[in-house]
């Protein structure tokens, strides 16, 4: 089965709790940092509406000043050009963190718009690039995703996550090529992470480059232990070699490392199922549908196939 492991690029949540801003009015960063602590304990609607007032407060009408004042913007959607909208830099990490708990919330239209909003505000905001790249992508926006990253990274060169991240979308669109160009752009930036070469060798392997694939999950295990990603993708690798002993050891060292690692169970059982093991492989699959049910019909196609091969290799030997 395909390694779900990292489906979307990072998203980057400005947990920034004000004390004192000299331009911003004390309700609306009360509201701002009520904001941020609902969203981290996961109670999004309260924290679109706490960000929702920080907004409406840190906004102010002015019809006098036209021009941008130093740390401040101006942003207006009347018609009468007149009508000018003083934006407090609050206003930009408000719409920030609204747009994160609207995705978190599954509202990705919203999300996108406090994104485009924001970064009208403060363009230089690189973090509302970022974030709108993993939302574009979230919609299937491929080509969007990649050009907000490719934004990111004209800005800040050196910033390993993003290729990384971009890369990830790449290998999505299935654009491989493209994609090892960035995983090694971030290995060269972060030698030492073992993420990053556990996504280069998932696009090698999906090169059917197994040699490779395995050599950067030999790194990564190397690098990080008791990463249970390492393990699973270089089990992955083995399956493809059919070392199943081996692969079956490395799925088991994933799951001991991370018992909730739904996929892990599903290749186990996958090889107990090759190796003969069937009882043993039947509660893999039904430990894998309890952690994500969402798996079901790709794991039943896989273990029919596996049923099928076993048959015709059974016929074949008499």
């Amino acid at each position: 089965m395909r390694n779900r492991c990292r489906v979307l690029g990072p998203i980057f949540f400005i947990l920034l709790l004000l004390t004192a801003h000299g331009q911003s009015p004390p309700d609306a960063i009360e509201a701002y940092n009520s904001g941020c602590e609902l969203y981290l304990k996961g109670d999004f609607e309260r924290a679109i509406a706490n960000f929702t007032r920080a907004i409406e407060l840190s906004s102010h009408p002015d019809i006098q000043r036209r021009k941008s004042e130093a740390g401040m913007a101006f942003a207006s959607d009347a018609p009468d050009s007149r009508q000018i909208t003083l934006i407090d830099p609050l206003t930009a990490l408000a719409l920030t963190n609204r747009a994160l708990a609207r995705f978190r919330n599954g509202d990705l239209e919203g999300a996108l718009a406090d994104c485009d909003r924001g970064l009208a505000i403060n363009p230089g905001l690189l973090v509302l690039y970022s974030n709108r790249a993993a939302i574009r992508w979230a919609k299937g926006d491929h080509a969007g995703a990649i050009s907000d990253y490719g934004l990111v990274i004209r800005k800040n060169p050196r910033d390993a996550r993003t290729y990384d991240s971009r890369g990830n979308c790449r290998m999505d669109n299935g654009d491989l090529a493209g994609a090892l160009a960035d995983f090694d752009e971030a290995i060269r930036l972060e030698p030492h992470s073992a993420e990053l070469y556990c996504d280069r060798g998932t696009a090698s392997l999906k090169k059917d480059d197994v040699s490779s694939a395995l050599a950067d999950f030999e790194r990564a295990v190397a690098l990080q232990p008791d990463l249970a990603r390492a393990y699973y993708c270089r089990g992955t690798a083995l399956c493809r070699k059919n070392e199943l002993n081996r692969a079956l050891a490395d799925f088991t060292e994933a799951i001991e490392r991370d018992p909730s690692m739904a996929l892990a169970y599903g290749n186990r059982g996958l090889v107990r199922l090759r190796l003969g093991q069937s009882r043993e492989a039947e509660r893999d699959f039904a430990e894998c549908l309890k952690l994500d049910s969402s798996i079901e019909p790709e794991l039943r196609v896989r273990i029919e196939d596996e049923k099928l091969r076993l048959a015709r290799a059974m016929k074949d030997e008499i």
